[in-house]
């Protein structure tokens, strides 16, 4: 179990990052506890540019990966932190990353009453309809006189302050674990429904079973990902050892939600171009994760041209090369002759004219602008700072399209 813990201010030092610290460390047997600082977020603005919000959008990952998240608040003049009501306000306009999620309430302050009224505050925000956050009831977690309830060295030094932080986080994992069923419940009985197993799709060239479909995208060499007509991630293949993980909690998120801000610019100007008509493919071939791949974007457009999203293709194409490399391709297909074998029989033969493509052979330099360019990318070396990027699927040293800005136009981004 995964679980976030934001630490409530942006302070250099605090009693509530103190604690998030001992409650990583005392329940690790139960959980993966992941803290976060909200220092480096820039105030909340509707108005704030997208190359300041970096680090927002990756706290939305953090919290959205997470199986439930914990807030610990100071309080200030009888309420939470401006850092953190400011946290809450990006995690929750124009997103829902903490819907639904399930969510626990933490507290240190200096005073006997601990910091109840910020929890009180706290508690009221996040079940307001634009956090709409699944909230831990009861459970208070309230540690007042925190010079004295901590150890020099970070332990919760206060018996009953202890057995009731050790009573409410158990009821916090039963909890996460109450939401985890649910959701598995209803996924197997939507599997089960016969209307869906046994259903199929007629195709002009054929029918498949939505079974044979689903397995089909499970088995081609190429993962496929989807952004639809609204800019909206709607779809990608269950394919196994993806390049691009993706996560079902990102389907319905827009464009701007699931890539990172600064490649936002990038990844909606591939999608335009599409949608516009000025393109139907962008092609970019790079190092991934220690090997050769290919990113193809494709327009998606019905039988009248009309735009209904972008696809895009990823995969490494190792096995394909290698058989290159190895001369699969030395041999003709149709007579099993070696290109070699007969070469001073057809010495006379070597500038004529391609038969299949009416091209000589001769005049390929002279054609090569009616080629698309494609742009390779040089194998990495060691600790060379040109290596692509393999969450964006860019790399700096090459792109089919030079005057394409790299991106991964679907939801793969990430930025580092």
């Amino acid at each position: 179990m995964k679980i976030l813990a934001l630490v409530g201010t942006n302070a250099n030092f605090s009693y509530n990052r103190i604690l998030l610290k001992y409650m990583k460390k005392h329940f690790r047997q139960m959980a993966d506890i992941e803290i976060a600082e909200i220092s480096q977020l820039p105030p909340f603005s509707v108005d704030a540019p997208l190359s300041e919000q970096t680090e927002v959008w990756k706290l939305k990952q953090k919290v959205k990966a997470a199986d439930g998240v914990i807030f610990s608040t100071p309080e200030y003049d009888h309420g939470i932190p401006a850092a953190l009501k400011s946290t809450v306000e990006w995690l929750s306009y124009k997103t829902d990353v903490l819907k639904r999620k399930p969510v626990m309430v933490v507290g240190v302050s200096y005073g006997r009453q601990a910091s109840a009224r910020s929890q009180v505050q706290m508690r009221q925000i996040l079940v307001s309809p634009d956090c709409d956050a699944n909230l831990l009831p009861g459970n208070e977690v309230l540690i007042g006189n925190a010079s004295h309830s901590f150890s020099k060295d970070g332990r919760l030094i206060n018996a009953e302050a202890r057995d009731n932080l050790e009573n409410c986080f158990t009821h916090f994992v039963e909890y996460i674990q109450i939401f985890e069923n649910a959701n598995k419940e209803g996924l197997d009985m939507s599997v089960k429904q016969p209307t869906i197993s046994e259903a199929y799709i007629n195709f002009p060239t054929g029918r498949l079973t939505l079974k044979e479909v689903q397995q089909i995208f499970s088995t081609i060499p190429f993962e496929i990902d989807l952004i639809d007509s609204t800019d909206h991630f709607a779809w990608f293949s269950d394919k196994p050892n993806r390049e691009h993980v993706r996560n079902v909690a990102s389907l319905g998120e827009t464009v701007q939600e699931c890539h990172p801000p600064l490649a936002v610019p990038a990844v909606m100007k591939i999608i335009n171009s599409f949608r516009n008509g000025e393109k139907d493919v962008v092609t970019r071939p790079l190092w991934m994760n220690g090997h050769r791949s290919l990113i193809q974007y494709y327009a998606l457009r019905d039988v009248n041209g009309h735009y209904l999203g972008t696809i895009e293709f990823t995969g490494s194409v190792e096995y394909i090369l290698n058989l290159f490399e190895n001369g699969a391709w030395s041999t003709d297909g149709n007579t099993g002759a070696s290109k070699h074998e007969n070469a001073n029989d057809n010495s006379e033969e070597a500038d004529s004219v391609d038969a299949s493509t009416g091209a000589s052979e001769s005049s390929d330099d002279d054609n090569t602008d009616s080629v698309s360019e494609v742009v390779a990318t040089p194998a990495p070396a060691a600790n060379d700072d040109t290596d692509a990027d393999a969450t964006t699927g860019v790399s700096d040293a090459g792109s089919v399209d030079a005057n394409d800005d790299e991106a991964d136009a679907t939801t793969g981004a990430s930025e580092n």
